[in-house]
């Protein structure tokens, strides 16, 4: 019984190779007929461009009437693999080899059928205004033609389906990009030197829905949407928010905006009311679906990311931020600012523009307090940057006033007496000149110290740090935008000492008047300004000294050019020589005009006596070098060096010029050396114990005995006795 069974089963295996090979093989011959015959239709439609043929519809009937038999055929075989798998398992797997080659092939034709489907649809729908049918086809034909899983790119006719599709695509892309931009118009015009921009919804034809979801569905949509949204902000919203505009609608399809006046804005009431007044514009004409079927995703939704972020910064900084309070007063009134912004914002929730967290104004109705006191501090630092860059020669006089009384009222009452005191003078700032942007300045700081008392604690210490912000911006800002004339100018550089040493005497004690006058925390904080004082004092020096030594060196260089380097050489003095001594003077003679005037009159002669000071220690130095000066030229130098005697006390107020040049004496001991004998220059050198000798060294008398008298017994006498 068993080998019975084994023989049915053996005569039906073999019965059924014999017809699996038989049905494949008459399934390989229709699929190479039909292969031959897809070449034939795809070349003649997108090669050789023939008249159409209308096989189109058998095609794909007998195609898939094959693949019907071959999945029957892949059952089959399947089964009798399962059945006879130890002794078919080679020849059927040759089969299905076969097969699956055959399947390939007839999926490539199948393909191919598909997109000279979707190409007699793209034609067909666009011919007939179905955009958005359209559309779906020709995101069909990409999706095939881009497939990673099918080997349509190894056929020699898919570079020609790829460009018939391309071609496509831009006749679709050009001719609704055409009738978006008809369906939404723009216009710019001139009238009487006013720009008049209008836009227009164009709403006959009642397809722009249909044109934005087809270019949504091939994924071009964006684009369209920048460029509009780019429109939007340089042609409206900007006019809007910078410029004093007329907005209005048009038989409600035409919103205008006419510039009145560029760059004068209306108030922040005027501008969120004409914004409002354009995105109910917007709202009513453009409120389309953008997806079918899904009612949140609307063109204007869409528009969002490319609008709402230069939106927010135009209308926060060149509106909004204008409303911010500058005063304690100010603040009590900002309620219906707020309530404007969040009318505002609520609108464009309503109609579906922003969500309830993209509330990008609520910063200014939120945290008014830290944007308050973060506006008046900027604002201070401007107006101090706008006083610090004022002329400095601007100026008047300043006289002191009674100093403060810094005496703590813990001793007031006490037994115990103070028999030293310091002079009365002592917290006076001496009479000068300082500009008046150094007064304007510090009248700022007492402003902002003033508003302290009325603030909250927070608002007070930010308001103190930006009066300390105040000083270090004078420290920074005053010698860098006022460089050229503090290089060059001596008046200028005078002023701008004062300013500081003016300043650095106020802030010793400001911090110190106004304690009493805040809160009894900030009290306990360590608020001074006696820090920066060191810091003005010696920007002050630093500059002042810079310039008294550029006025030493034009006086070393008057020198140089002049005959006294040459001294000794010639039997006379060079002309020269007399010219730049009196050059010198005036020099001297003009930092009198420009200084005396403006600085301390003890600063003054400290300045101007260093500098003279070097003038004739410059001299004496140049005179004492040289090694023979003829006897005509050492009564030369006299007149001269005596007319410098005559003049130079003229400089100082008090004409107590030793108390200011300390080289002065030495410099009279050269000239009355220049005119005197042997025997006078021996009594006033006194053995080491004469004015000469307080003023001079041995050898520098010498030298100078050397160069004045000739090599005689008496000089050498004398030279020997000088020790």
């Amino acid at each position: 019984m068993t080998s019975f069974v084994a023989d049915v089963l053996a005569t039906v295996g073999e019965l059924e190779k014999e017809n699996l090979h038989k049905n494949i093989y008459e399934i390989q011959n229709e699929i190479t007929k039909l292969e031959y015959e897809v070449k034939d239709f795809m070349g003649e439609n997108y090669v050789e461009f023939s008249a159409k043929l209308t096989r189109d519809v058998n095609l794909v009937k007998k195609t898939e009437q094959l693949m019907e038999e071959l999945d029957i055929l892949q059952s089959r075989i399947n089964d009798q693999v399962k059945i006879e798998l130890s002794g078919l398992k080679k020849d059927l797997k040759t089969l299905l080899k076969i097969l699956t080659e055959s399947k390939i092939s007839l999926q490539l034709s199948q393909q191919l059928i598909s997109l000279h489907k979707c190409i007699k649809s793209i034609k067909k729908t666009q011919e007939e205004k179905r955009y958005i049918d359209t559309a779906k086809a020709l995101q069909e034909m990409q999706s095939l033609l881009d497939n990673p899983h099918s080997l349509l790119q190894e056929l020699e006719i898919y570079a020609a389906i790829k460009d018939e599709y391309c071609n496509l695509f831009r006749l679709y892309l050009a001719e609704v990009s055409s009738l978006l931009q008809d369906r939404i118009r723009w216009n710019s015009d001139e009238e009487n030197g006013k720009t008049i921009t209008s836009i227009t919804i164009n709403n006959e034809y009642d397809d722009l829905q249909e044109l934005i979801q087809g270019l949504h569905i091939i994924d071009n949509l964006e684009n369209d949407l920048q460029t509009l949204s780019t429109k939007l902000i340089d042609c409206i919203i900007s006019p809007i928010i910078y410029d004093h505009c007329s907005v209005y609608v048009v038989k409600e399809t035409v919103f205008t905006v006419k510039i009145v006046e560029k760059k004068k804005a209306l108030c922040y009431k005027g501008v969120l009311y004409n914004l409002k007044l354009f995105f109910k514009f917007f709202h009513q004409h453009l409120n389309l679906l953008v997806t079918e079927n899904s009612s949140h995703d609307t063109f204007l939704k869409r528009m969002q990311p490319h609008l709402l972020e230069q939106l927010s910064d135009l209308l926060t900084k060149h509106c909004i931020s204008h409303t911010i309070p500058t005063s304690n007063a100010d603040l009590k009134n900002f309620e219906p600012v707020v309530e404007a912004i969040n009318e505002f914002q609520a609108y464009l929730v309503e109609i579906g523009f922003l969500s309830k967290d993209q509330l990008f104004l609520s910063e200014y109705t939120n945290n008014i307090d830290k944007l308050f006191i973060d506006r008046i501090c900027q604002d201070l630092l401007v107006k101090a940057r706008s006083i610090m860059r004022k002329d400095l020669h601007d100026s008047i006089r300043y006289e002191p006033q009674d100093p403060p009384n810094l005496i703590n009222k813990a001793f007031e009452n006490s037994q115990f007496s103070i028999e030293k005191k310091l002079n009365d003078m002592s917290f006076h700032l001496p009479k000068c000149q300082i500009s008046k942007s150094a007064q304007e300045t510090l009248e700022l700081a007492r402003g902002i110290l003033n508003e302290m008392r009325d603030s909250s604690d927070a608002c007070a210490i930010r308001l103190f740090y930006t009066c300390r912000n105040i000083f270090e911006l004078y420290v920074g800002l005053v010698p860098e935008h006022h460089k050229k004339f503090l290089e060059t100018i001596p008046q200028q550089v005078a002023l701008f000492h004062n300013n500081c040493m003016y300043l650095a005497h106020h802030l010793l004690t400001l911090a110190h008047e106004y304690r009493d006058k805040f809160s009894e925390n900030l009290q306990k904080l360590n608020l001074t300004f006696a820090d920066q004082v060191t810091v003005l004092r010696d920007i002050s020096s630093e500059y002042f000294l810079a310039h008294m030594r550029y006025q030493r060196n034009i006086i070393f260089d008057i020198i140089k050019d002049s005959g006294f380097s040459g001294l000794g050489q010639t039997p006379e003095l060079h002309p020269s020589t007399e010219r730049a001594l009196r050059q010198c003077i005036r020099q001297l003679e003009l930092l009198k005009t420009v200084w005396l005037d403006v600085l301390p009159i003890n600063i003054y002669c400290k300045a101007v006596g260093c500098i003279t000071n070097s003038m004739v220690d410059d001299l004496t130095t140049k005179v004492i070098s040289v090694e023979d000066i003829p006897a005509a030229v050492a009564t030369e130098l006299v007149t001269l060096f005596n007319m410098v005697v005559k003049r130079t006390p003229q400089i100082f107020p008090d004409q107590q010029i030793q108390q200011h040049v300390r080289k002065w004496g030495k410099f009279l001991e050269l000239i009355k050396v220049l005119g005197a004998s042997l025997k006078e220059i021996e009594l006033r050198w006194e053995n080491g114990k004469g004015p000469l000798a307080q003023e001079f060294t041995a050898l520098q008398v010498k030298q100078l005995i050397r160069a004045l008298f000739q090599n005689t017994e008496r000089r050498s006498n004398l030279l020997t006795s000088i020790k």
